[in-house]
């Protein structure tokens, strides 16, 4: 039992050497990580998303809920940023989470992001697939049926949308020829889909009607624009796969984190300029929810608008999927490489310098989920790994600006005192393990918080006496606990990109993503648990004994390394004698 629980804890040991060297090419710009980042982000929200927020919560607020939104996204991205900058190494949160909390909690966060991404990419490959299929008049589903026939069975699709896993395949090849050549082609469709994004927005702003704000703004008042945030959140869901390109950058340290912050930027910048349009051109109550943006332009009388739109719909939708498939590989790569899952998901392609055979079968897979369920059963099952991952993220940055000592990459400091003369206080192993217990307290309490508001926030509002004591119990041991960690010295090592005004930042973003996962589906929080129960036999059976954390893979490693100095001392000695 020790061991198996030493096995839980047991972090991911790095040197500058090992967050240096990789098998995967490093040809990645900060230009091409923005664009990356972009294309996974602004996709299907702006033509799917802003319509259904708009049309049934917020009402023209839907701006506002994109402000929102935007701010949760943009916290949950400087997390990440500092890692990315810390740790720049394939794997996202999973590999931040293995250097800082531990082997367990790696695995599930490495497991939820499989989830996510290959459930992500299944999801806008049936989108793009109903998209196209709409615009050709079902002629798609009609083929499909004269040869295959229909299905019938709840919970599926009523046809195999076999054009679905074939578009999941094409975008896997893709992917699959190198990282440079894919991410060209990103870019690319990303180019377009930015120039019809700015097009809606410059003509749509010359048949604005500011009657239609001036009328009724805030139709469903300001629980609508928060309840309209919460959905409008996922929009921006996709910035991550930036943090998965650490060992593809050519300097991560510093690309990853600005490649994070513009892409957010130019994201919301998007998002709220098409909420703002659509929302002055038509009156909210009129929008359509499944076409909003054509609709929007037909009843102002610009009937062609409609055309640049779908091309600009299919552009976003294709940058969404690629972005969607682009880290699923990567971190399928990473977990095998680490030994925690089957090693012939770390096999990279000595040509191509990718992922080969994890880039397929993500491919497979991700098709092979659109071709059977429909898009509202693919997209429930999408959220929690995100925001577990986003938690997990926060919760790490905490963590790590309270211990001592360094982890991942710092830059050489000056000197430790101030400019004026007082040292500056270390934080110390017991203040480390001081702020570990409050932020495992506080985790606890954001849930039963966030449970409070989400189950008993009308009960305590009639004047329940029990749960008004609750939730000011509940706030009390919230403050200490943030007090306590205050009250502490943080670790001032210098890094390439710090997150600001921490521990404010980390806190806020834990306890928003926290919220967001309580809003979730109680039958969401049961696949999640089948999901889970299929990773956690993987881990017993096999990651637990293969991982190269084990303290009898650690040796077999050092021998190795022995060897190879070994082996080098004596070709050098060779070639001086032979000199």
């Amino acid at each position: 039992m020790g061991a198996a629980l030493q096995g839980f804890s047991r972090t991911k040991k790095l040197s500058i050497k090992s967050v240096q060297e990789t098998k995967l090419a490093r040809v990645l710009t900060t230009f091409d990580l923005t664009f990356l980042g972009i294309g996974s982000t602004l996709g299907a929200g702006v033509y799917v998303v802003t319509g259904d927020v708009a049309r049934q919560i917020a009402g023209p607020g839907v701006v506002f809920s994109f402000l929102v939104a935007g701010i949760a996204s943009v916290l949950s991205g400087l997390c990440y940023a500092e890692f990315g900058a810390r740790v720049p190494k394939a794997g996202s949160a999973y590999i931040y989470s293995y250097v800082t909390v531990g082997e367990l909690c790696a695995f599930i966060i490495g497991w939820n992001l499989f989830l996510e991404y290959m459930i992500g990419a299944a999801a806008v490959a049936r989108a793009w697939s109903s998209y196209f299929n709409s615009l050709v008049g079902n002629a798609v589903s009609k083929g499909i049926i004269s040869v295959l026939g229909s299905m019938h069975t709840p919970g599926l699709s009523h046809y195999l949308d076999v054009f679905s896993l074939a578009l999941a395949l094409i975008i896997a090849t893709i992917l699959a020829i190198g990282v440079r050549k894919s991410t060209r082609f990103q870019g690319t469709i990303t180019f377009i889909n930015m120039a019809v994004i700015l097009f809606i927005i410059a003509v749509g702003a010359f048949h604005a009607k500011f009657s239609n704000w001036s009328n009724d703004f805030l139709p469903f008042g300001f629980t609508g624009v928060l309840s309209g945030s919460a959905t409008a959140f996922f929009a921006f869901v996709g910035f991550d796969v930036i943090a998965s390109t650490g060992e593809e950058a050519k300097n991560p340290s510093r690309a990853i984190p600005l490649s994070i912050v513009l892409s957010l930027a130019i994201c919301y910048v998007g998002y709220s300029g098409v909420a703002a349009v659509v929302t002055l051109m038509v009156p909210y109550n009129k929008l359509d929810v499944d076409a909003a943006l054509p609709r929007a332009f037909e009843q102002s009388g610009v009937y062609w608008a409609k055309y640049v739109i779908s091309v600009g719909a299919l552009c976003g939708l294709t940058a969404s999927l690629t972005g969607a498939m682009f880290p699923l590989p990567r971190l399928l790569y990473a977990m095998a490489t680490d030994g925690l899952i089957f090693s012939p998901f770390g096999w990279v392609n000595k040509r191509t310098e990718t992922p080969l055979f994890s880039t397929f079968l993500a491919g497979a897979l991700a098709g092979t989920l659109a071709m059977l369920f429909e898009l509202t059963s693919l997209v429930e099952m999408m959220s929690i790994g995100t925001l577990q991952a986003y938690t997990i993220v926060a919760t790490s940055v905490l963590l790590l600006r309270y211990q001592p000592g360094v982890v991942g990459i710092a830059e050489p400091a000056a000197s430790p005192v101030k400019s004026t003369g007082n040292i500056e206080r270390e934080p110390t192993e017991r203040s480390g393990n001081l702020v570990s217990l409050c932020i495992c307290i506080l985790f606890l309490d954001m849930f039963g918080i966030s449970a409070l508001f989400v189950y008993g926030m009308k009960i305590m509002l009639k004047g329940n006496l029990w749960l008004i004591v609750l939730a000011f119990a509940l706030v009390a041991i919230l403050v200490s606990a943030c007090t306590v960690i205050v009250l502490q010295p943080q670790n001032n090592s210098p890094l390439p990109f710090k997150v600001p005004l921490v521990p404010l930042i980390p806190l806020v973003s834990m306890f928003i993503n926290i919220y967001l996962m309580m809003e979730l589906s109680v039958i969401t929080w049961v696949r999640f648990g089948i999901w889970m129960f299929l990773g956690m036999t993987i881990y017993f059976c096999y990651g637990i004994h293969n991982s190269a954390e084990h303290p009898r893979n650690l040796a077999k490693q050092r021998e190795l390394e022995r060897k190879e100095k070994l082996a080098n001392s004596f070709n050098m000695e060779d070639r001086l004698s032979n000199g």
